[in-house]
């Protein structure tokens, strides 16, 4: 299974309030229920559909805490969810409406009955009705990708309200999102491991929260690794090629037979490079008696490079 289904797994067993349940569902049905008003104004249709098993149980236990009406549950295979199990939770009672205006799904106005109403935002006053509607929308419509990869948190909603209500929960907490919209759907996305974390925390996914970071902690640990292997590399490449060009200079001094022509401190610096060349300007200057500075040693080896190239260019070279 994916990281995923199992934080929704973790989800759909988490306690919660009394007044959390309503929170959570009313995030649920914005998220992935559908509703349909049959004959008049009078009997409602709820479905919730979900390929999740997680949030398929879910949505029946909240349903069972705050309605008494009979709940019907549907399982059914779908070709184009490569064979995955679709659970369809449905409600057709007369009673259903009552429920769903108290969650602000649909309006108690008698005109706007094919209306949605607008978010009931007394279901999130308290700070535990917040995570607890954030969980209702990561169960319906949410996912996070593994750690493993790329860090990446969303919510995919149709509804305008619901988007804007999950930013202005988000940003409650300190935590920054960001909106697409595509096509008919709104995306609430979030890429930064910490805040994805934190996330995971309020919604009550704490196991999966323990995993999430040991895994960012190891990918953490491999790329400093790899950092400090590349800067070493890059610096140790720069000796090689400084320390190349060096002898190169050197030797043809030596080869031409004008290497005692040298003035005795940059033949002492010239000798030393040759003997040992692999290493470094500091190392080479803590040989030298007295010892000589890192700058120091890099300025005699760079005047003897300016000289070489000076008697080459001279002698048309």
């Amino acid at each position: 299974m994916s990281f995923s289904y199992d934080v929704k797994e973790e989800l759909s067993r988490q306690p919660s309030n009394n007044c959390c349940q309503k929170a959570e569902l009313a995030a649920l049905v914005r998220m992935a229920g559908t509703i349909k008003i049959i004959g008049g104004q009078k009997k409602v249709l709820l479905q919730v559909q979900t390929v999740h098993p997680p949030t398929a149980r879910r949505v029946y236990k909240l349903l069972r805490k705050t309605f008494l009406s009979p709940i019907q549950i549907a399982v059914k295979r779908n070709n184009f969810l490569k064979d995955k199990s679709l659970y369809i939770i449905s409600i057709d009672t007369i009673h259903c409406r009552k429920l769903l205006e108290e969650l602000g799904i649909i309006s108690k106005k008698e005109d706007t009955e094919h209306k949605k109403a607008a978010m009931n935002l007394n279901l999130i006053k308290k700070k535990c009705c917040k995570r607890a509607f954030l969980r209702g929308a990561f169960l319906g419509g949410g996912s996070v990708s593994n750690p493993k990869g790329p860090y990446h948190m969303e919510f995919v909603t149709q509804d305008d309200d619901m988007a804007q209500t999950l930013i202005k929960i988000i940003d409650y907490f300190g935590l920054k999102s960001n909106i697409a919209e595509r096509k008919t759907n709104y995306m609430i996305y979030l890429k930064d491991g910490d805040h994805i974390s934190d996330i995971l925390g309020l919604m009550g996914a704490h196991n999966n929260l323990l995993k999430y970071e040991d895994v960012r902690v190891l990918k953490d640990m491999r790329n400093s690794v790899n950092r400090i292997v590349n800067c070493e590399t890059a610096n140790l490449n720069k000796i090689i090629d400084a320390s190349v060009r060096q002898i190169a200079s050197i030797n043809y001094f030596k080869e031409n037979n004008i290497f005692d022509k040298l003035p005795e401190k940059l033949k002492q610096i010239a000798e030393l490079r040759l003997q040992y060349p692999d290493l470094s300007l500091k190392e080479l200057g803590q040989m030298m008696d007295p010892v000589l500075g890192k700058s120091g040693v890099s300025y005699r080896l760079k005047k003897i490079e300016d000289l070489a190239l000076k008697s080459q260019s001279m002698k048309g070279e």
